[in-house]
């Protein structure tokens, strides 16, 4: 940006193109131009558009003088401006520093992608939670922890939620096509291993697939707004929400949600993080409770709370079968409280 001396300073040209000397305001002066040439060259300086003349070039005061620039359009009178002298001779030179105009920024088409689904969702405090396709557990069975828990791993596993990472794995081998294809963005199309096909194609962007359907009829499209809306949900509030049926017309809520960690402090391995487990549901016998379960480094804590203050009673007798229990699983619990409180 170059400068010409004038009353009582410099001019300049505009940023990221060549250097273009303007006319001086009028006569020559001199103490303007020694105080600019006698900046540091390389030194940022901060400076502010005084007034705009007629011929659009602006008045710029900077190092207690003033200078006439021609700056790019939409600069304002009031606006402060960061040079940085880049030259003395044959005249002052300065390089112009202003961030690029919000409507020149890219925007990929996945980010728009995501900020449409984000815009559109329901504005509520509470993320969207996955929906149970089937009770947990079949009528007259007997309620066992291992298969309820396996059912519970497996509604959040196979839900899609995960898909991508999964698709990760198994193509280092950490999972199989069949685990792959229980997801809900699979069963969707007919998946076939693609060393028995002859041509191959990308199948939901997961290479070395090929999809088989009938010729004159094509696969179902699965609708995967509301899916990558929970995805986001999940990234967001480091939370995934589930709801569905302990038994048939037993309602049950579960949310597995990842603690905050202080920012500040080191990085935590994975089995040192903290979790919190908790679950919500109504029981024949002790009505509506719910039971929070933290969990980080092995170690366990335990907070039960009931509605009905029968029940809260019925759970402090029962806490010392619990601990044990959790014990034999390989839990030591640390800590277990229970509180008659709503639900």
């Amino acid at each position: 940006m170059a400068v010409t001396p004038g009353i009582s300073g410099t001019a300049a040209a505009a940023p990221v193109g060549a250097a273009v000397p303007v006319a001086a305001l009028g006569d020559p002066g001199q103490e303007s131009l020694r105080r600019l040439t006698a900046l540091e060259t390389g030194k940022a300086f901060q400076a502010q558009v005084l007034s705009r003349l007629s011929n659009g070039d602006f008045v710029v005061g900077i190092a207690d003088t003033a200078a006439r620039m021609a700056l790019p359009e939409g600069t304002r009178v009031g606006e402060q401006l960061s040079l940085t002298m880049v030259g003395r001779e044959p005249r002052p030179l300065f390089l112009l520093e202003r961030p690029a105009a919000q409507d020149q920024a890219f925007v990929s088409p996945a980010a728009r992608l995501v900020s449409s689904l984000m815009k559109d969702r329901p504005a509520s405090a509470t993320p969207a939670a996955l929906a149970g396709a089937a009770p947990l557990a079949a009528p007259g069975t007997p309620l066992q922890a291992a298969p309820l828990a396996q059912a519970l791993q497996n509604s959040l596993e196979y839900s899609g939620l995960f898909y991508e990472s999964h698709v990760s794995q198994w193509a280092h081998g950490a999972r199989s096509l069949p685990q792959l294809q229980r997801e809900p963005q699979m069963q969707f199309l007919q998946i076939i291993p693609a060393d028995s096909v002859s041509e191959l194609r990308v199948v939901q962007g997961t290479p070395g697939l090929a999809a088989a359907s009938p010729a004159d009829a094509a696969p179902p499209m699965l609708d995967a707004a509301p899916l990558i809306r929970l995805q986001l949900d999940t990234l967001e509030q480091r939370s995934v929400s589930w709801q569905g049926e302990l038994l048939p017309g037993q309602a049950m809520q579960w949310e597995v949600r990842e603690e905050p960690r202080d920012p500040a402090a080191p990085a935590q391995p994975p089995a040192e993080r903290a979790w919190q487990s908790t679950v919500r549901l109504e029981l024949p016998a002790l009505g509506a409770v719910a039971g929070s379960l933290q969990l980080q480094g092995g170690r366990l804590q335990l907070a039960l709370r009931a509605q009905d203050a029968g029940s809260a009673d019925l759970l402090r007798a029962s806490g010392g079968e619990l601990a044990l229990a959790l014990e034999a699983a390989g839990l030591p619990l640390d800590l277990m409280t229970v509180r008659h409180e709503p639900v």
